[in-house]
């Protein structure tokens, strides 16, 4: 049921909130709709949980025409959608503490301007406001359809009333968050206004960069983000998301700090960090950026290991921290594990003795489709690139008997030969531990004293990322994107 919910997201950057602590209150919640126009017999009720939305109940109609949600215990508080069957239309609500006997009468596909609640003045105000923004929204959009039909240098006049209608909302905005301080409607209010910039002096370029250090510094001022209100609604993990990708400098080391420095202050809300922890584990555990593996592994080494995570499993946290441990010694910036293979030959290459000034070490095996796309275009590279310096080491995953069928594909292969083919067929480097390689085909990327400088390149890449190595070119290097495909397991 939960994958209905996803068109629903779009609508929350305009209508998201936030939602209050858990009620204490003993009485329980009741919740009387009564939607004129709606023909189906059933509607549902959905919440949010971080960037989810679940289905809480679902009632049905009444022998008095009406739907009727009831428990004996208090609901918590939180941003709820009442969902129409059918196309799975869906109005807000907030429920907050002391307001747990509602009733609702309203219009089906007229719900802002039709609505009713009574026994929750925040509701009441919420749709007035929703009603404010429906309004300033057509003006804003009538003064565009004019600005279109001008010329360039008649718009100067339309855009300022365009900015006046901005300015006239954000005030709308603080006059109803200091109105309803630390309620429902007005953490909601809050927490979704930007940083008041102060201004700043110097050229524009200053200007700006100083700006945007005010912005990342006072990014949450608004926010508490040990408040698990916040939580069940989409206004924190969209904050706390955007922040992460947009705001923080994309390297790992400052993704790092911000997600400690998050995760550190909502440790204080049991119920919000048992949320983030795993979430924010998950994202660099799927992250497609080169690089952040170093993040998840830095949750797993400051949060897990700690004992900071009490209630993971023992069986899936020894899964946690063994992972980490497989990542850690090959994470960008390490010193590559030295391995001893062997050639064609039977001869030892120990992989610290290369003198390259840029290795490239690829994993792969014949019978991998990806490795038979990659091989051809490792070797057009090699030839474009073996005068600076470059050297492609090849390891073949393949072991014992097997082991032939390696050698079968470098000789059939044109231009195979070329590169610096080894094996290991009785693993005895454990290459495929030292370097975790749990699939092929794998690209690490090395400089002449063996550091990984990146790594689960595709081979494509390698003719745009290598060059950026050999001028230093840090910046142009920061947000690869991973390309490597998901290949064949050892």
């Amino acid at each position: 049921m939960t994958g209905m919910f996803r068109k629903l997201a779009g609508i929350c950057a305009v209508l998201c909130f936030c939602l209050p602590a858990l009620t204490t209150a003993q009485e329980g919640y009741r919740m009387e709709v009564d939607l004129h126009g709606y023909d189906n017999d059933t509607l549902l009720l959905a919440y949010y949980m971080g960037e989810r939305q679940l289905i809480r109940d679902t009632a049905f109609r009444s022998d008095g025409g009406v739907f009727i949600f009831e428990w004996d215990e208090p609901i918590d508080p939180g941003m709820y959608m009442l969902v129409e069957m059918g196309e799975m239309n869906f109005f807000q609500l907030l429920v907050d503490e002391g307001e747990n006997d509602l009733r609702i009468s309203a219009e089906h596909g007229n719900i802002t301007e039709s609505i009713e609640v009574s026994g929750s003045p925040q509701n009441s105000a919420f749709y007035k406001y929703l009603a404010f923004l429906d309004e300033q929204r057509k003006k804003a959009d009538r003064l565009r359809e004019e600005m279109e039909e001008l010329p360039e240098e008649d718009r100067e006049a339309l855009q300022e009333q365009l900015t006046d209608i901005d300015e006239q909302v954000l005030s709308h905005q603080k006059e109803l968050a200091q109105e309803y301080g630390d309620k429902f409607f007005g953490v909601f209010l809050k927490a979704n206004m930007e940083p008041e910039m102060p201004e700043f002096e110097g050229t524009d370029e200053e200007v700006r960069r100083e700006q945007f250090r005010y912005y990342r510094k006072n990014f949450f001022e608004n926010i508490d983000l040990t408040d698990d209100r916040l939580l069940r609604s989409p206004v924190l993990a969209a904050k706390v998301h955007q922040y992460l990708d947009q705001v923080v400098p994309r390297h790992p080391d400052s993704i790092n700090k911000a997600v400690t420095l998050i995760l550190d202050e909502m440790e204080e809300n049991r119920t919000v960090f048992r949320y983030f922890l795993p979430n924010l584990l998950n994202k660099y555990a799927r992250s497609n950026i080169i690089g952040m593996d170093a993040v998840y592994v830095h949750i797993i080494d400051t949060y897990y290991r700690q004992d900071r995570a009490p209630w993971t499993n023992e069986e899936q946290l020894n899964q946690i921290l063994e992972r980490a441990d497989r990542m850690r010694p090959v994470l960008i910036g390490k010193k590559a594990p030295d391995i001893t293979v062997q050639d064609r030959e039977g001869t030892r290459v120990r992989l610290h003795d290369l003198d390259y000034e840029i290795t490239v070490l690829y994993f792969w095996r014949p019978d991998c489709g990806h490795c038979r796309r990659y091989t051809p275009r490792i070797i057009e590279f090699l030839n474009d690139f073996e005068d600076q310096g470059i050297g492609v080491v090849t390891i073949c995953t393949k072991f014992t008997d097997e082991v032939e069928t390696c050698w079968d594909y470098v000789d059939k292969t044109e231009g195979a030969e070329e590169l610096f083919n080894l094996v290991d067929p009785f693993h005895r480097s454990r290459f495929s531990v030292m370097y975790d390689v749990r699939s092929t085909p794998m690209i690490y990327i090395l400089d002449a004293d063996k550091e990984i400088l990146s790594k689960r390149l595709s081979a494509d890449q390698l003719f745009d990322v290598v060059p950026m190595f050999l001028d230093d070119d840090e910046e142009a290097m920061e947000m690869l994107e991973d390309e490597t495909p998901t290949g064949t397991g050892l």
